[in-house]
């Protein structure tokens, strides 16, 4: 009976080992079916170049998204500054009774060379005004730009040009007879 059991462990080792055999053979088979069945050399390259496609389209999206909000925000800050310009310059009145003083000059001819200079800038009014005495040769030829509604029209004028032209400047009220000089 000894003898039997061992011949009958053997005859089921065997079976056992036989059939990790077959198990390992199904499996082996298996894995190389499936991996197989996965996509090919050229499915993975089309699917990578559309992958590449997909996030170079978004890049490019994104880049004209910045570039826009550039533009915009250029846009706006012109706006803005064309909106405080306007609120802050002051406004010429054409019946207005102050004017800027912008220079006194003993000579005509020099009054007339630098009011030629103020007249490129396309000012409402560019005008001298002779004042002094001739019997006692204080005559001085005053150069003024105008006209303004408020002295703090005429004042805010007189700053900003007297600071672009390095000068002072004077508000005067004036009185106006018919045509400016």
């Amino acid at each position: 009976m000894f003898r039997d059991y061992n011949l009958y462990t053997n005859i089921k080792k065997l079976i056992v080992m036989k059939n990790i055999s077959i198990y390992t053979l199904l499996l082996a088979f298996t894995l190389i079916t499936i991996q197989g069945c996965g996509p090919s050399e050229e499915e993975r390259k089309a699917a990578e170049q559309a992958r590449l496609d997909s996030l170079r389209q978004v890049e490019q999206q994104r880049i004209a998204e910045l570039m826009q909000a550039r533009e915009d925000s250029l846009a706006r800050a012109s706006q803005q500054e064309q909106m405080e310009e306007e609120e802050t310059s002051a406004q010429f009145a054409e019946d207005g009774e102050y004017a800027v003083q912008v220079g006194a000059f003993r000579s005509e001819d020099q009054a007339n060379t630098y009011k030629n200079k103020l007249s490129d800038r396309e000012y409402p009014h560019v005008y001298t005004v002779k004042a002094g005495e001739e019997e006692t040769g204080n005559i001085w030829y005053r150069l003024r730009v105008g006209f303004f509604a408020s002295k703090a029209d005429a004042e805010e004028f007189g700053a900003e040009l007297g600071s672009e032209l390095n000068t002072g400047y004077w508000v005067s009220k004036v009185k106006r007879t018919g045509s400016g000089s």
